[in-house]
């Protein structure tokens, strides 16, 4: 009987970030690849940062919390390090896997909007491009040149792009067709009132479904989710047009200018006359002598 191979170390990297950009980017102390063993088993009650693993070959489980998720050959998984939680390999079938542990600020958030508060897993379709990814942070963090916490802050952008991309073109994370017709419809036409019986009429489903595709897939109510696109429209409006805040009200679909610079003060920050006072300026100083109409 010929005796299972051990946990094979095939690549480990540690990093200590400058702590000088701490608190703006994120950081990568740690990464590496390994073939596991039979009896490989990680348990942690917590660890610093947010463990990130991406299975290569073979299979494996995942633990958060009591919840035990299976992990095959092509999943990429994100670990909450704030909660209790764990990995093994499958005994008759270990897996090989590259991993990183990522922290910075709001990283958590990051998780939350992109796996969900416990994490989770998401399959991927262009496993060669994330092993170049690895690939080049291993070289990042091999030489450990001049810029090397710019380096990885810019290829943890990259990677949270990357899986975003794969988590929404995975067909259980596509937008359903009435979603997709209705939020067309409404950014097509955001000025209009868009009543609820309307809205449900352009998606073809109840009220209540609607309601729930909105929160399931864009985290948001319907109503929030137009006045974003009014708030847009109106800041591309404010920053290309010589019209008056209170058109540019009524053309984004506000019932009056006090409602209009209310939402734009409490979403942007600012009133519609700061904000153009300053990013119309920034943007094109010859604006004012200028004249666009105001829909394009």
């Amino acid at each position: 009987m010929i005796k299972p191979l051990a946990t094979r170390v095939l690549e480990s990297f540690h990093y200590l970030p400058d702590p000088i950009w701490a608190g703006c980017m994120m950081a990568i102390p740690r990464a590496g690849k390994l073939a596991a063993g039979p009896d490989y088993r990680i348990e942690r009650p917590r660890s610093p940062g947010q463990d990130l693993l991406f299975c290569t070959s073979g299979r494996g489980t995942i633990r958060v919390n009591s919840t035990v998720t299976n992990v095959v050959a092509g999943d990429f998984v994100w670990l909450p390090g704030e909660l209790p939680h764990g990995h093994a390999a499958d005994t008759d079938d270990p897996w090989t896997m590259c991993w990183l542990r990522v922290d910075g600020p709001q990283i958590a958030a990051v998780r939350d909007a992109l796996v969900g508060p416990l994490g989770g897993l998401i399959p991927i379709n262009r496993g060669t491009v994330l092993l170049g990814w690895f690939e080049r942070l291993f070289d990042c963090m091999r030489v450990r040149g001049p810029g090397c916490d710019l380096v990885l802050n810019k290829l943890m952008a990259e990677l949270l792009s990357f899986l975003h991309h794969e988590h929404i073109e995975h067909p259980a994370q596509q937008l359903p067709s009435s979603l997709s017709r209705l939020t067309a419809a409404m950014s097509a036409r955001p000025a209009d009132p868009w009543p609820e019986d309307e809205m449900h009429e352009v998606a073809r489903v109840s009220p209540a479904h609607m309601r729930r595709q909105f929160r399931t897939y864009l985290r948001m109510t319907p109503r929030a989710w137009l006045r974003r696109e009014r708030i847009m429209l109106a800041q591309d409006l404010l920053g290309r047009s010589n019209a008056s805040v209170a058109s540019i009200a009524d053309a984004c679909g506000f019932s009056d200018i006090y409602h209009f610079s209310r939402e734009f003060r409490r979403t942007v920050g600012q009133s519609p006359t700061e904000w153009r006072r300053t990013e119309a300026v920034a943007i094109a100083p010859t604006l004012r002598q200028e004249t666009y109409p105001l829909i394009p």
